[in-house]
């Protein structure tokens, strides 16, 4: 029996004049990989205004936009909350009709497709994209969307957390590594393995300008650096856009950093491969992290990484320089001195960008959806027909 898919998400997204729907972000490659398990996939999203630098949401049957909250943070659930009967109705309208629901959480328009999925007693795929160990940056939400995961976790209900290790998040739970990155996508990236560093070194952050994602702690660490030594000032780009803009560009020109940060903004997919290509080092300084697509973007072009050592982090960069250097989330100091190590200390590049490399080729979006089929076919004991999933 052919199996259809409800994926429930708070994402926001927009039609174009042809009604195609687009999103930022790893987003609209990861729910479409997912839909490729199935026959028929719904998706229910966040309509929001349309943005530069959008990807193609391919392979759903029909997409339905929810209103979007109003506000964020408290404002937003307060919004959501006031409106409980109306996105609860629409969800619970598709949820029934869907044979297996998706869930990317946390959040509350997922949650609450997660909570109705149970209820209703369909086959659950909820999928943790944060940081499954506690955080400064865990809310009271993330920690009820885990209890909720442990508790109900096996049977129909596959529970995933994003990272990486060697014991299990939960009992009957299974961690699963994230990226955005094709096949086709990746045979298509010709990283400069065999090179050093520009002149004056260039840096590059992928991601949303985010409170969590710490970059306000990478520009106090370029402040510090230019106070050092004003040659030691990297060029850093950073690729994205999000609440926190505004205050990190009053931070720049605060700074005096006017001349070394570039702000991108949201980027397709080939002009982040551009960025990254043109770039000697990706920093990731997250305060909160499951498992950054945007690790495997830039080792994919060859770049070490330098991120805080939170989610799966240690695993995926290693410790030691293997593929990159981590140091403690939210320290201004300990990133100053691993950036001015990186740039500074003599070492074998080639080696070390091959290393990058070599790590991202098992993990494609093609390899994700494959690990996520296989595990609903183990769990449900059903079969993959034809790379579908089929009862």
């Amino acid at each position: 029996m052919k199996l259809r898919l409800c994926i429930v998400s708070f994402k926001e997204c927009w039609p174009d004049e042809r009604g195609d729907w687009y999103s930022y972000g790893g987003f609209p490659l990861q729910v479409s990989a997912v839909a490729s398990l199935f026959d028929d996939t719904t998706l229910l999203i966040v309509r929001g205004p349309r943005r530069p630098g959008g990807i193609k949401i391919e392979g759903m049957s029909r997409v339905v936009a929810l209103h979007s909250p109003k506000g964020a943070d408290l404002r937003r659930k307060i919004s959501v909350a006031a409106r409980l009967p109306y996105y609860a109705g629409i969800i619970a309208r598709y949820v029934r009709k869907a044979d297996v629901v998706h869930v990317p959480v946390p959040g509350d328009i997922p949650l609450l497709g997660m909570l109705i999925a149970l209820v209703l007693r369909k086959r659950l795929i909820a999928r943790y994209g944060s940081s499954w160990i506690t955080t400064s940056q865990t809310t009271l939400v993330h920690r009820f969307t885990r209890g909720c995961m442990r508790l109900f976790a096996g049977g129909r209900n596959v529970m995933l957390a994003t990272g990486e290790g060697v014991d299990a998040p939960a009992t009957r739970m299974q961690w699963v590594f994230s990226t955005a990155l094709s096949r086709p996508e990746l045979e298509q990236i010709r990283p400069r393995i065999d090179r050093g560093l520009s002149s004056p070194v260039r840096l590059v952050y992928a991601g949303r300008l985010s409170s969590e994602k710490g970059v306000a702690v990478l520009i106090d660490a370029l402040a510090l650096l230019k106070r050092e030594r004003e040659s030691l000032v990297p060029q850093l780009t950073l690729v994205g856009d999000g609440p926190e803009k505004a205050t990190l560009q009053a931070q720049v020109a605060a700074l005096g950093l006017g001349d070394s940060v570039c702000f991108a903004g949201h980027c397709d997919r080939a002009a982040l491969s551009a960025h990254l290509h043109r770039a000697d080092i990706c920093v990731q300084p997250s305060l909160s992290e499951g498992f950054s697509k945007a690790w495997l973007d830039a080792m994919a072009h060859g770049l070490p990484v330098t991120a805080s050592r939170v989610g799966a982090a240690a695993a995926v960069i290693g410790d030691g320089g293997e593929r990159g250097w981590l140091v403690p989330p939210g320290n201004v100091d300990a990133l100053a001195a691993a950036l001015r190590a990186a740039i500074t200390t003599p070492r074998d590049w080639a080696e070390l960008r091959h290393r990058c490399r070599a790590y991202v080729e098992s993990r494609t979006l093609e390899a994700w959806a494959q690990r996520i089929g296989d595990i609903c076919r183990r769990q449900w004991n059903i079969e993959m027909v034809g790379g579908k999933l089929h009862a």
